[in-house]
């Protein structure tokens, strides 16, 4: 779950290094947010599973 959570980090940061060459508009950045959204979701559930199997 942390390799693809770190993918999605290292993806966000690569459109956010493109976007900076653009002048296209908006949705780059709409892209980086949406992949730095795709990593918090995946950590955080990790952390849930993690969390439930402490309690089987």
């Amino acid at each position: 779950m942390n390799n693809i959570a770190c993918r999605a980090v290292a993806q966000a940061g690569l459109v956010a290094a493109t976007a900076s060459l653009d002048t296209e508009g908006e949705w780059p950045l709409l892209q980086v947010a949406g992949w730095l959204t795709t990593a918090t979701d995946l950590m955080l559930e990790a952390g849930h599973v993690e969390a439930a199997l402490t309690l089987i």
